[in-house]
């Protein structure tokens, strides 16, 4: 009878143990069950390699372009220093040279015969013009006299490539002008750069409708003239030549202004842009 009975307590401990391990079996783990605090702390935290630092800029472009900034130098021609700076710089930076000032002729023999390319710095009306310079294009002006100027001023810089305008925020704005302006350009082969010393400019859309080639200055690299200033607005050019795959920068012949030059455009290659003569950006 014991014996019954201890068989019988045995049997229903062994009923118990076995459906206490039934439910633990299914019983849904408490992970799933909360399962905020955890995760979102594994994605709000990525894992991050601790060798990762700064990723180098990227050109634009498909695969496989290059990305393009031109650094062109303006107000040449009065002295031979600046142009002799310009040459031991030892880049392909442009160099855009005043007709009619002292050292026209010598400034664009001496920067052509150290293989840098030479453009025509057009003095044309400004708003409230400064100065009065030799050979300026203004209002006024018939379209004959207008087209002898372009010429006698394209004639003051033997072998220059192309045309980018000295001040001409009126110029540039005016219907009547840049298309008789642009079509003397065209007459000589030259192409255009718009300085854009207004938003206003009708310049290059005109020089585009003309088939004239052209392009438009992104970014002025010595608005601050100190070396720190002109250092940043070089990072603007490679920027914007990588953003839209070619960009144009105006400086003047300033020494602070080579001198920073010569410090920081090899910068241009941390950003994987390569410098070219103003020539190579137009369309």
């Amino acid at each position: 009878m014991e014996k019954t009975r201890a068989a019988a307590i045995l049997f229903a401990l062994f009923v118990v143990l076995v459906g206490l391990s039934v439910l633990l079996i299914n019983r849904p783990s408490s992970r799933s069950d909360r399962p905020g605090p955890q995760l979102r702390r594994t994605a709000d935290k990525p894992a991050v390699p601790a060798e990762a630092g700064p990723t180098k800029p990227k050109p634009a472009g498909p695969a496989g372009a290059q990305a393009l900034a031109a650094v062109i130098v303006d107000d040449l021609g009065n002295n031979l220093e600046t142009a002799r700076e310009l040459c031991a710089l030892g880049r392909p930076v442009t160099a855009a040279i005043l007709p009619f000032a002292s050292k026209t002729a010598e400034t664009a023999a001496l920067a052509a015969g150290c293989g840098v390319e030479i453009m025509l710095h057009l003095p044309l009306e400004a708003l409230v013009p400064k100065e009065t310079a030799a050979g300026r294009i203004s209002s006024g002006m018939s379209e004959a006299e207008v087209r002898a100027k372009v010429n006698e001023c394209i004639d003051q810089v033997p072998g220059c490539r192309g045309v980018n305008n000295h001040e001409g925020s009126r110029t540039t704005e005016d219907s009547s002008l840049m298309p008789v302006i642009l079509a003397a350009l065209k007459e000589r082969r030259l192409y255009f750069i718009d300085s854009l010393t207004t938003r206003d400019s009708i310049a290059y859309d005109t020089a585009r409708r003309l088939g004239v080639p052209a392009a438009v200055r992104q970014v002025f690299l010595d608005s601050d003239p100190s070396e720190a200033g002109i250092r940043g607005q070089l990072v603007e050019l490679f920027r914007a030549a990588r953003t839209h795959g070619r960009a144009v920068g105006i400086g003047h012949a300033r020494r602070e202004t080579l001198a920073a030059l010569g410090r920081y455009l090899g910068m241009a290659a941390d950003y994987g842009v390569k410098l070219v003569p103003a020539s190579a950006i137009v369309d």
